[in-house]
């Protein structure tokens, strides 16, 4: 559970099922992760039950974005992963430090803290290409600066 919580975006195939089965055999963990991805009454069922959850489920919760038949999982992965890619580098790894600082503040906090990282990101050259391109209607080309 603490890997599958640590993923930015989850894709799961059709057979994937998570949970806590540390309990089964005479151990803890996973339950703060379970909670972030679940919640409180949900995660606590997890572990103090043990009970998997399937990749179906957890499409309907909200917790995994794509569902796949496992030989097309490693395709959707990659998919996603181009689609990324084709983002401006510098944006990319300030959205990440962003969405991962922004987690646990305020609403009010979060978006100060987003408004910050925006202002970082303005002054780039990423950012100028991405308006130049935007205005010249094409596909920007970023060099991560």
């Amino acid at each position: 559970m603490a890997l599958v919580a640590s993923c930015d975006i989850l894709i799961a195939a059709e057979t994937a099922v998570f949970g806590l089965p540390e309990i089964d055999v005479g151990l803890l963990g996973g339950g703060r992760h379970a909670q972030r991805l679940f919640g409180v009454y949900k995660a606590r069922k997890l572990m103090y039950t043990g009970e998997r959850v399937g990749a179906a489920e957890l499409y309907r919760l909200g917790i995994v974005e794509q569902v796949v038949p496992p030989d097309k999982l490693l395709d959707e992965a990659r998919a996603l992963a181009r689609v990324i890619a084709e983002k401006s580098p510098l944006a990319i790894r300030l959205a990440k430090h962003a969405m991962n600082t922004i987690e646990f503040m305020t609403l009010r906090d979060g978006y100060r803290f987003e408004q910050y990282m925006t202002h970082e990101l303005s002054g780039s050259e990423d950012a100028k290409e991405a308006a130049r391109a935007f205005v010249e209607k094409r596909k920007p080309r970023f060099t991560g600066r």
